[in-house]
């Protein structure tokens, strides 16, 4: 509880600190249409949340963001599995995911805008950029795991389901948590500037975009405070289920 307590008040002094630079640097600039005083980005904010527009691009751009992920975590998850039970599989991946991994985000959402629905690119493009770095953290979890416990447990002809129940599932939850955590973060992030480029229809981003045509900063400022404050409440989510999955880790 004590440790909760001290995490809260950091927290909170960090904001704090951050909306006083934030105030310091717009009393500074002093043209709103640049950079607007906190004060006003909440009343924008306050003004967005009486808008069911607002509403439905919230619900829309998070379901593409969840859509998004387990695309993601299925491809990554099968890939890696067969990666760490067929060497061949590996020597192919790796080289792979690095050139997908090296490929600018940019070049992969402006094709994806040109070849598939607008719909779509978001989910598309978060896929295709979180695969490769869950792909990475399940191979090396599943790499990590005990080789010559399993090679006893072949030895004494374990059942495969047993092996998975009691060797590859606890050994793999922790990575998978964790990791799904700080990528599902990242994701929301990508599928809102996706939906940005893409005008993508009920969307976060597409609102983003509109506040910045019509130059409402106030507006802009306040849709980036949700999009941050959506993926902290995601990745705050995820890690409270790991703690309640692995309580004693």
């Amino acid at each position: 509880m004590k440790k909760l307590l001290v995490n809260f008040i950091y927290s909170l002094a960090v904001v704090l600190l951050i909306l006083l630079i934030w105030y310091i640097a717009s009393l500074w600039i002093s043209v709103d249409l640049i950079l607007p005083t906190p004060g006003q980005a909440i009343i924008s904010l306050g003004s967005c949340l009486t808008e069911a527009e607002f509403w439905i691009s919230l619900g829309w751009t998070l379901l593409r963001s969840i859509e998004g992920f387990v695309f993601a975590f299925v491809l990554s998850l099968v890939f890696s599995i067969l990666s760490y039970c067929f060497k061949t599989v590996e020597r192919l991946f790796t080289p792979l995911m690095a050139i997908v991994r090296a490929v600018p985000t940019m070049a992969i959402l402006l094709l994806l805008i040109i070849m598939i629905s607008p719909n779509f690119t978001p989910i598309v493009v978060a896929g295709i950029v979180i695969c490769p770095i869950l792909y990475q953290s399940f191979l090396s979890g599943f790499q990590q795991i005990d080789k010559d416990l399993i090679e006893m447990a072949n030895l004494y002809r374990v059942p495969l389901k047993r092996q998975i129940l009691q060797f590859y599932i606890p050994n793999m939850k922790p990575i998978i948590l964790d990791h799904s955590a700080t990528t599902f973060s990242l994701n929301i992030k990508l599928v809102i500037a996706a939906e940005a480029l893409a005008q993508t229809r009920n969307s976060i981003g597409k609102l983003m975009q509109f506040a910045k045509v019509n130059l409402d900063v106030g507006r802009l400022f306040a849709l980036t405070i949700v999009a941050v404050v959506l993926s902290l409440l995601s990745e705050v989510l995820l890690r409270s289920l790991r703690k309640v999955l692995i309580p004693y880790d």
